[in-house]
């Protein structure tokens, strides 16, 4: 009997979720030494370079449910990271900002990711690098798309 084969670009795929994984674990290791964790990055990164977000833009740009954003938003504020401002065009609508406390304390966290980022792309030529990014960005379109069509279709 014939084994089934295995679909094009498994093997590839499986390399880029292996890596994933690892920096992930690598990451929330070196922050878990300051007392954060990889979704208190996500939060104090975006902030830091985007303030001024609503809690519904924070949480599309990184990939968490509105009610989980709520929950580390909660927990930030309570921290003295996160300010919630009236947006002046919105009455009913909060801006969030980083305290001083919370931009010093993204700026570790930055520092730990990128120091991360960098070891793990260290040997990778910059057309190496240019071409991963190239992959990645058509996959990720190409997921978008079937995302979409599921959406359509349920």
């Amino acid at each position: 009997m014939k084994q089934p084969s295995s679909p094009h670009g498994t093997q590839a795929w499986l390399s880029v979720i292996r890596s994933y994984n690892l920096c992930e674990m690598v990451v929330g290791a070196r922050l878990a030494e300051i007392d954060l964790r990889i979704g208190d990055l996500e939060v104090l990164a975006t902030l830091a370079t985007k303030p001024g977000l609503s809690q519904r833009e924070l949480a599309a740009r990184c990939f968490v449910t509105k009610s989980g954003v709520s929950m580390l938003l909660t927990q930030m504020e309570a921290r003295h990271w996160v300010r919630r401002e009236d947006d002046p065009a919105d009455a009913r609508a909060k801006r969030l900002f980083l305290t001083e406390q919370g931009m010093a304390l993204a700026a570790r966290a930055m520092r730990v990711q990128s120091e991360v980022v960098t070891a793990m792309v260290a040997g990778s030529s910059p057309a190496e690098l240019a071409v991963v990014g190239a992959v990645m960005e058509r996959a990720s379109a190409q997921l978008e798309a079937l995302l979409q069509a599921d959406r359509r279709r349920a």
